[in-house]
């Protein structure tokens, strides 16, 4: 019988990781320690972490696995080997690992979330809306007013319109543009071109629609407390937390995608998200 291995980083417990367990109850489980953790800077800054003694404990107390050891480095070495079957969460330390140490090993990645690693933070899920919305006349209009201001943006990789309006009429309406000038990325280049969509959304030099209409509610003191938003793309997460937090009601979109926990943050502030057919 083909001896299988469970190896997979783990700084806490939780229900994802005893489901994770369960799944291959009988396995043996090596957890990362001290000189496996080293090898990945970005668990550095895993603030979470228990000591892999302190795990190895609380994890043998859950009778799940023949065995439970933290793994070191030597230990590593013996497991690169065609007769041994390696199973890991899918995340990106995980696959680094096995790239390095176990290129001979038969592995596989179970998809299972147990934590914000860089894969799912960048990965991209499906809107899910509290109903769709027919193209009402209002709802139209108002797409349509969104839609249009998008023509408006200079911004060579995508055009976003938004408008907040209250009682179905438009208070205020904005699109994305770069600042301080809208050629700003035709002077200095685009610093968006390094990066891969979705990867560090925070360096651009342009402001987003909602947030520039946000920004102007509370330059002028307009309250935006019940007002709705259309917008002709769902928000990205720091968008997405900037209307769940001011006082937004009803969200509509043209579609989408989001990532990372724009969608959770709306939805727990009681915002209703609506899709425009």
């Amino acid at each position: 019988m083909q001896r299988r291995i469970l190896i997979a980083y783990v700084p806490v417990l939780h229900e994802g990781y005893r489901q994770f367990f369960e799944k291959y109850s009988g396995a043996e489980l090596y957890i990362f320690g001290p000189e496996i953790t080293s090898r990945f800077r970005v668990l550095g800054k895993e603030i979470r972490e228990l000591s892999p003694d302190l795990m190895q404990k609380a994890i043998e107390a859950l009778d799940i696995f023949t065995s439970v050891h933290v793994l070191d480095a030597e230990t590593a070495g013996t497991f690169n080997m065609s007769d041994i079957e390696i199973v890991l969460p899918d995340e990106d330390v995980s696959r680094e690992l096995v790239t390095e140490l176990f290129p001979k090993a038969q592995t596989a990645f179970e998809s299972v979330f147990l934590r914000w690693d860089k894969h799912n933070a960048l990965a991209e899920r499906p809107v899910v809306p509290k109903d769709s919305v027919a193209r009402e006349e209002v709802h139209k209009r108002l797409m349509g007013t969104a839609a249009k201001e998008a023509e408006r943006s200079s911004d060579i990789w995508r055009h976003i319109g938004a408008v907040i309006a209250k009682n179905g009429e438009p208070i205020l309406v904005g699109h994305n543009a770069h600042v301080p000038s809208e050629h700003t990325p035709y002077v200095n280049g685009d610093p968006r071109s390094n990066f891969h969509k979705g990867e560090h959304i925070e360096l651009s030099t342009a402001l987003h629609a909602e947030a520039a209409l946000i920004a102007e509610a509370a330059r002028k003191g307009v309250s935006l407390e019940g007002t709705d938003m259309y917008l002709t793309v769902f928000p990205c997460p720091p968008c997405a937390k900037l209307v769940a937090y001011a006082g937004i009601k009803n969200l509509y979109c043209d579609g989408g995608y989001a990532i990372l926990d724009g969608e959770q943050v709306l939805k727990a502030k009681g915002v209703s998200i609506y899709f425009v057919d």
